[in-house]
């Protein structure tokens, strides 16, 4: 029995009118993450690559013109711009991107791939998406896979997510279907 599995059985015993089910969802939605970002990062440590570094490399590789600016990219890799700094010139000192004059701005920059850098990320993307999919397919059937995409789009799409506590607070609980709530020891009926 998992460590989540047991919380929920020791609430329903201490607390039956407590329906602590989102614990067992949103824990092992937790659960999945941390184990997903460890399997991409030993995947991605296999190309002497963090997270960030591959994201950045695949933003400039799959952008329109392939020559963004970096400031174009700060949001989509949710990282600062010192941040962000650090990784182009690591990238830049490995052969992988250079910088290039913005010719629509002559202070600014842009980023592009060298020869490289556009075969590592070709590589790269190749083996993580192949990595990914065998992930899913040792548990899901394409269209558990489609089901479970709707499910995780409805619930980061929810209210309770875009970062205004007062709206998780708000919503109101919905009820829940099943066996009623067992009475306390030492209440009636027990």
């Amino acid at each position: 029995m998992s460590a989540i599995e047991l919380m929920m059985k020791h609430w329903a015993r201490e607390r039956p009118d407590l329906d602590a089910s989102s614990l067992g969802v949103l824990g092992r939605v937790s659960r999945l993450a941390r184990a997903a970002e460890e399997n991409a990062a030993t995947l991605l440590g296999q190309f002497e690559l963090s997270e960030v570094e591959f994201l950045l490399l695949a933003a400039i590789r799959t952008a329109p013109d392939q020559h963004p600016a970096p400031r174009d990219l700060l949001d989509s890799l949710m990282v600062t711009s010192g941040g962000l700094t650090n990784r182009i010139d690591r990238l830049e000192a490995a052969g992988l991107i250079e910088r290039i004059a913005n010719p629509e701005d002559r202070r600014g920059i842009r980023l592009q791939l060298t020869d490289a850098g556009r075969r590592l990320v070709d590589q790269v993307t190749t083996a993580y998406v192949e990595n990914q999919n065998k992930v899913l397919d040792a548990a899901l059937r394409e269209d558990e896979r489609d089901i479970l995409a709707r499910l995780l789009r409805k619930l980061l799409a929810s209210p309770s997510f875009d970062g205004d506590p007062r709206l998780a607070a708000a919503s109101e609980p919905r009820p829940r279907l099943g066996r009623p709530a067992r009475p306390r020891r030492g209440q009636p009926g027990t």
